[in-house]
Parts: C-alpha cells; sequence; structure tokens
C-alpha cells in the first residue's frame, strides 16, 4: 500500500488537515493516510496542549475512517521524534511505501528536528504550501541542502524514486493553524 503520513499533535484537529489528506490522495494516488499524532511537540511549550484523549477523540469523529486512520506508537518508541516513530513504523508495516506530509512552515525549520537527515533517507516527503513561496522553500537550510532530490512535478511517480527526494505542493495554499483556533 501507499501510505502518506500526516504527523502533528492535532491540538486541535482542523480542516487544513483534511484538506492536506485528501490533497494528498488525489496527487500521490495513496490508498491510506495515517495521521500520527504526538501527545507533545518537543519544540512546543506542554501547557498549551489540549488534554490528549480530547484530541483523540476530536480526530476520530472527523476522519473518514476508510481512508484516515489515527495511528499512535510514542508508547512503543518512548519517542515524540518524527524520525524513531518512522523508523518503527517501517520495521513493523515493511510492505508499504510512505511518504511524508508536511506544511512548508515545517520543512522550512526540518533542519531542527532530531536527525532530520534520516528522514530525508527514510521517506518521501510532501512539502505543502502555508503562504510560503516557491523561492522561501527552495532557500532554507533543507530546500538548499537537498536540492538536488527535489521533484519539480508532484504525482505518483515519486513512489518510483530513490531517497531522499521531496516535492512542493505550490498551489496548495492553506493558512489554518491549531494555534489560532486554540485563541
Amino acid at each position: 500500500m501507499k501510505i502518506g503520513i500526516l504527523g502533528s499533535s492535532f491540538n486541535p484537529p482542523h480542516k487544513g488537515h483534511l484538506k492536506i489528506s485528501k490533497e494528498a490522495i488525489n496527487i500521490f494516488e495513496l490508498d491510506q493516510i495515517w495521521w500520527l499524532i504526538t501527545e507533545k511537540n518537543p519544540f512546543k511549550d506542554k501547557n498549551i496542549y489540549i488534554n490528549f484523549l480530547e484530541r483523540k477523540d476530536k480526530i476520530k469523529s472527523i476522519i473518514d475512517k476508510e481512508i484516515i486512520e489515527l495511528k499512535y506508537f510514542e508508547e512503543e518508541t518512548k519517542s515524540n521524534y518524527l524520525i524513531d516513530n518512522l523508523l518503527y513504523i517501517k520495521n513493523k508495516f515493511k510492505n508499504n511505501d510512505y511518504i511524508f506530509l508536511m506544511g512548508s512552515d515545517s520543512f522550512m525549520e526540518i533542519d531542527k528536528w532530531k536527525n532530520y537527515n534520516d528522514i530525508f533517507k527514510e521517506t518521501r516527503i510532501a512539502v505543502f504550501n502555508r503562504s510560503s513561496t516557491v523561492d522561501q522553500i527552495n532557500n532554507c537550510e533543507a530546500g538548499i541542502e537537498y536540492g538536488n532530490f527535489k521533484i519539480e512535478n508532484p504525482g505518483k511517480d515519486i513512489f518510483d524514486k530513490g531517497m531522499p527526494c521531496w516535492t512542493f505542493i505550490p498551489d496548495f495554499n492553506i493558512n489554518i493553524s491549531s494555534s489560532d483556533i486554540r485563541k
């Protein structure tokens, strides 16, 4: 199966998460999307979080369970870092192909993530525009370092490429944020 992984604290989940998921299914012809929830983003203040069980319940109430599945592996991995959970997923569910889905705001900071070079080595990455320009994406730290591995025309053929590889979806522009919703 071809699976898109959308990692987030979903604090709270919102229609932007759904829109990215639906677009990814169409663009990459995915079989499923896994919403990989984290109890706490390592870069955010722990005091801003809605109760974890409430977030999970809200996700379950808005997703199409045929296409989108809620996943949580932090108890098994003892980690809230993407790379640790990604390696666990790839080891446990070996017969799938994966693509990590993320917003452009996160991509511009991915170089600060734990073992971010390993993320590029372990999965394909699709970056969805969140009020960023192509120049900002291409000229951020990861954009420069992995510029030679960028696929210009996103589509299902990304699964034919070796890793690292990533793509930017510029005509997707949704600027809904969980932080704004909480306010």
